[in-house]
Parts: C-alpha cells; structure tokens; sequence
C-alpha cells in the first residue's frame, strides 16, 4: 500500500476513498487498489456529503470533513486500515468503527486499545510508533508517502515484497534533451510532461524555461510554467538543488506576472508542493527563505490563502520562524503570511492563530530596529489581535513592544499606521493596554501619537489610523486626564483643519474631541 500511494501522490492523484472495501486481494502478495472515481468526479462539497455514508467517513481524514483533501488524507486513511488490521482480533465492527471515529477527535484513544496488546503479543511492536504518526490529526504531522519508505521497518517490508519503485532513478536516452529543448516553450512544457518522474530532465527543463521567463511571449505561458515547476518540485522534492531553482524561477515569474498586470489563479496544488518543501529541507536556511518569500507574495491572493491554510500552513510558518529567528527576510516574508491569514474571513482557526502570538512577538522583540521586519510583524499582531488570539497575560507586554517599535522606527509611515492599528486594536479590547500606553517606563504613548502626527502631518492614511488610536484613548479616564494635560484638542482641531475633505478623519477627530470635552466639563 506504501508503495501504491507513493505511485499515485507522484502523479499528483489523491485516492480520497481509501478503505477495505477498495482494495482486492488478487494473490497471496499482490491487489488492486479500486475506486478512484472520488479522485475524479468529487468536485462538490454537498455531493460529497451526500454520497458518503457515516460508515465509510469513519476510514477518512479530519479535514475531509471540511472537503479538504492532500496526500496526507490518504496516510490517514491507510493508518485506519492498518489499525483495523492490527485490532481486528480484540476488538468487533462495531468497537473498532467507534475507535475510529474518536481518533478523529482524540489521537490518544489510541493508547487505551494498543498498550494492552503491546503488553501481551508483540509481534505488531513496530508498527506502533507508524501507526501513531499516520493518525495524526494535523495533517502537517503526518508523514508522507516516500517519508514512510523511509522507515527500516517500511523499508525491509518493501524490500520483502520485491519493490523497486523506492529506489528506481531513470535516466534519460541519449541525446533526447538536446533534441527535445531545442522548439521553444511547447517543447520545454511537453518535455516536463513526458519525463515527469526523470529527476534530470526536470531539472534541465526548469534551467531552460528561465530563459524565455522576460520575454513577452512567455507572457501566456507563465500559469502553466509555474504549474510545470511546482509539480516537479512536488515529484523530486528530495532534490535540494531542484528546489531552489524551482523556486528562483517561480520568484521571477511571479515578478514578471506583477510587472505585467498578468493575473494568476494558483491552484491548491502551488501551496501543498511549497509546504511539502518547506517540510523536506526543514534546516536549509537558503531554500526556506526562497520559499518563504514565495508564499507571502501568493498569500495577497484571497483563494491562496485558503488553500496554505486548508494546507495546514500555521504549524509549519511558526516552526521556521522558531528556527531561523534571526533571518530577517524569512522574519518578514512570515509576518506577511500570518498577517494574510489572520484578516481571512473564511474559516480561521483561533485555536492555531493564538499559538503564532508569542513567536511573532519574539520576532518583533528580535528585529526592533529593522523596519522592513518589524512592518510586517506589527501587522501580523494587528490582525491576531482583531481575531481575538491574545489572552488577557499578553495585552501589557505587546502593547509595550508595539511603542518600542514606533519609537525606533517613527519615520516609517507603514510601520506607523499598522502600529497605530494594532494600538487601537489591544486599547479596545482592554484597560490594562491602555495604562501601559500612557505608563510606559520609557515614555507615554501620547508624546509617541504627537511626534508621529508631525513627521506624517500631510499622509492622510497615517493621520486617519492615529485619529482611530486617539477614539480609543478617550474611552478610559486616566488617559482622558493625560490628553487633556498633553493638550490634545489642540492636535486634533488642526487635523481638523488639515483635513475638512476626508470624511473618515473628520468623523474621528469630532468624536474624540466631544469626549474631551465632556471630561474636561466634568
């Protein structure tokens, strides 16, 4: 089965479906692996639903429930199997589709079945610690197909089965590269098609497609380029020097599609061949910041960020950035990231959001003085805090270093406003935010809201977001009294006066000072 789902995930296929039932014995050591029809027509969530039974939903991934299916959700479904094969003589149908069915909620249900058989008969030892990674309830923790042939224990039933695909490397017949690059782009992408599981002919192709990239005729072609390099990064992901040139070409054509206007639609399959990079070469600081700076520049795209989050992205962003903290473009590029997912409106996961707080802190905490950085991080915390992903213990000490980055970068207008937004934002939310804003052991946030208003008096979008930091002052009483003492009507009547056509700014400033007004009448 390892090897059947290694054949098909190489050519990009998901079963969807695996079960029992779908696969036919056919000798004493071989079968049919039947039923892809899922793969090929299950494009419909509600079809989907209504075609499966909750019996055969037992067999499938967590995430399938949301009709979100990779290679991983086959792994799932062939751990299934293989612990319904494990079980089968201590436990009925109906004990073990129930087990099923709470390992989907809880991996820890598998202990109370396995450790009382690995007490007793312990022939199946060894696919214990297999069976506990395949079941998994993040996909992103699951292994894949070839990381499994990786595994002695795999690797010696492989061996015993007569497998070669593991370790098969084709070659190329002689002097076909030449023959074959030599027409053009058509050439090039049907040479990829034709030698997709030839590591050196990918290779040479993705060497040769760079070469036409700039050149306007390419311009229709750079979708299915991108398609042609992320599916042979995605088949000889093992390849380090094929990754990062994969994703050197992909950088550069996605710079042309923005130089150019040309929009492009990136499918789910873009995401899942760039996270299963960053999951193979976890420790090449090179390759992950390429990629890295790839993934923020396709999360601007709405359907992109979805597809990286149905991809399970979060866990895989936060264990590099832990990693390579000191990385200044990885730093950015994941800020980026997390800040696109966080302002998502669909389906965003608080529970795996809350845990990127502390990390993009630290990243905050560790780049205060490079602005290219500490924008991104800045915004990153704006959003996860509109979700509402930090606890009550982090409001103090983020509030804190948000004026430590304004401090050290206050001629940075973007840096300003996403401060200024993520301030208002924990000001809202809590009084313990706003008195370290005015209580700051290194200086009020007032004086920071002043001097920010004069380098960037004549930008209305950083004027606009510091009159929505002031709208949120004026709600606690301490800080009333220090904007009073600050003598803040002054500032806002002359941004009042800057900006009479600017509806939003005037609304603010009228707001805020009929607050300051009412306190300094009482």
């Amino acid at each position: 089965m390892v090897d059947a789902l290694l054949y098909i995930h190489k050519q990009n296929i998901f079963h969807r479906n695996l079960k029992p039932s779908n696969i036919l014995v056919t000798g004493e050591a071989s079968f049919m692996l039947s039923d892809f029809s899922t793969e090929t027509l299950m494009t419909d969530e509600m079809k989907w639903k209504i075609r499966v039974e909750e019996n055969s939903k037992s067999w499938m991934a967590p995430e399938t429930v949301g009709f979100s299916f990779t290679d991983k959700s086959d792994i799932w479904s062939l751990g299934c199997i293989l612990l319904d094969m494990m079980t089968c003589f201590v436990l009925n149908a109906e004990e073990i589709t129930s087990l099923l069915q709470d390992i989907r909620q809880d991996t820890s249900c598998l202990e109370g079945v396995l450790t009382p058989m690995q007490n007793g008969d312990s022939s199946s030892s060894p696919l214990f610690p297999i069976l506990f990674v395949m079941l998994q309830i993040q996909p992103s923790m699951r292994p894949t197909a070839k990381d499994l042939t990786d595994v002695p224990f795999i690797r010696e039933c492989l061996s015993i089965a007569g497998v070669s695909l593991v370790n098969l490397k084709k070659s190329l017949p002689p002097k076909i590269t030449d023959v074959l690059l030599e027409g053009g782009i058509k050439s090039v992408l049907e040479y990829m098609r034709a030698f997709w599981d030839v590591e050196e002919a990918q290779a040479e192709a993705i060497q040769h497609l760079a070469s036409f990239v700039r050149d306007k005729s390419a311009l229709p072609y750079l979708l299915t380029f991108t398609e042609s390099i992320t599916f042979a990064m995605k088949t000889h992901v093992d390849s380090l020097k094929l990754q990062v040139d994969g994703c050197s070409l992909l950088l550069e054509i996605l710079s042309q599609a923005l130089e150019q206007d040309v929009v492009m639609a990136l499918d789910e399959n873009v995401a899942s061949s760039l996270l299963d990079t960053v999951r193979k070469h976890s420790e090449n600081e090179e390759l992950l910041s390429l990629v890295c700076t790839l993934l923020m520049m396709i999360s601007a795209s709405e359907v992109a960020v979805e597809n990286l989050r149905k991809a399970g992205v979060i866990p895989d962003l936060l264990s590099v950035l832990r990693k390579f903290l000191h990385n200044e473009r990885i730093c950015s590029s994941c800020c980026g990231i997390l800040w696109s997912l966080a302002v998502s409106e669909k389906n965003v996961d608080r529970a795996l959001l809350k845990s990127a707080v502390p990390v993009t802190s630290a990243v905050l905490q560790e780049h205060l003085q490079n602005g290219t950085v500490t924008e991104p991080a800045c915004s990153a915390l704006w959003a996860l805090s509109l979700q509402g992903c930090l606890t009550e213990n982090e409001y103090e000490p983020t509030t804190a270093l948000l004026l430590d980055a304004l401090r050290m970068n206050l001629g940075r207008p973007v840096l300003v406003k996403n401060a200024c937004l993520a301030l208002a934002s924990l000001l809202r939310l809590s009084e313990i935010a706003a008195l370290r804003f005015i209580m700051d052991s290194k200086g009020s946030g007032i004086n920071l809201i002043k001097d920010a208003y004069h380098l960037h008096f004549d930008d209305p979008e950083v004027v606009e977001t510091i009159c929505m930091l002031m709208n949120e002052m004026v709600q606690y009483d301490d800080v009333v009294l220090d904007m009073l003492c600050q003598k803040m009507e002054d500032l806002l009547s002359e941004i009042k006066c800057c900006f009479q056509s600017s509806m939003e700014i005037m609304t603010l400033a009228d707001a805020t000072l009929l607050k300051l007004q009412k306190k300094n009448f009482l």
